[in-house]
């Protein structure tokens, strides 16, 4: 439980900017750095973007009352949760559960809007030596393919071995940073508005906005959770997904982007 208050701890203070304490000996050794001159890069690796390293999870729990020796953390999904990056922490600050027994968890997506394509989840399943995640999409997908789910994890969802090598883009969010667009006076009275909008928050003085997140449509035909936000800031979303995933896009059930407001 104490390297996962480190871990969860570091990537809350790293997310605001703030440094924290120095690692322990144990983080360092479940987190190895891969830049010598970073103690932290081994954990900010984890991360499809390691300057914005939001797990979108608390953790809470701590020593059974009735039985000291045995410890419950809980894991609870707020804003913007990461599966892929979530599981990984797990399996290496529970080394000793997992050598033991394998741990998994679920999660769902939710819109503000009823649209189709922008509720899901999926399941984490997590071992000793690899991490297995699929979301429902995947799932759909195979059973529409095959006239059966898919039961040996073998064939469809995302399988990783500690140290081998996977696709970045998988089951994980985009982050661009585009002041310009948070400059813009249309896309600012979108915001202000009073319409529904999938998830926005502002920080820093009244007049500045960050981290308006919002949710693509994989096939990038242009749909998603705030299409109707000025058409001409849409198209450059996704314009921005297409760059980064191809013209294809992805097989997940959604593309979560989030967009920063950074001038640098």
């Amino acid at each position: 439980m104490a390297l996962l208050e480190e871990a969860f701890l570091a990537c809350a203070n790293l997310d605001a900017e703030f440094e924290p304490d120095d690692p322990s000996p144990e983080f360092l050794a479940s987190f190895p750095p891969t830049d010598g001159g970073d103690h932290w890069s081994g954990l900010l690796s984890l991360f499809d973007e390691p300057h914005f390293p939001s797990l979108g999870a608390e953790l809470s729990g701590g020593n059974s009352l009735e039985d000291p020796a045995h410890c419950t953390a809980v894991i609870s999904g707020t804003t913007d949760f990461q599966p892929w990056s979530v599981a990984q922490i797990i399996q290496r600050c529970c080394r000793a559960t997992l050598a033991l027994e394998p741990l998994g968890f679920e999660w769902a997506v939710t819109c503000s809007r009823p649209r189709p394509g922008e509720f899901g989840g999926g399941y984490c399943a997590i071992f000793a030596d690899r991490v297995v995640l699929q979301s429902t999409g995947e799932s759909l997908s195979q059973a529409l393919v095959t006239g059966s789910p898919s039961v040996d994890g073998e064939s469809s969802g995302r399988i990783s071995p500690i140290g081998q090598s996977t696709d970045v883009t998988a089951g994980r969010s985009l982050s661009f940073n585009a002041p310009d667009i948070f400059h813009d006076p249309a896309f600012r009275r979108w915001l202000m508005d009073d319409r529904p909008k999938f998830t926005w928050h502002k920080s820093g003085d009244p007049d500045e906005w960050s981290d308006v997140v919002v949710l693509v449509d994989p096939s990038l035909s242009g749909e998603g959770s705030d299409s109707d936000m000025p058409a001409y800031i849409w198209d450059r979303i996704i314009t921005l997904c297409r760059a980064e995933l191809g013209a294809g896009g992805s097989g997940d059930p959604h593309i979560m982007v989030r967009l920063t407001n950074l001038d640098c």
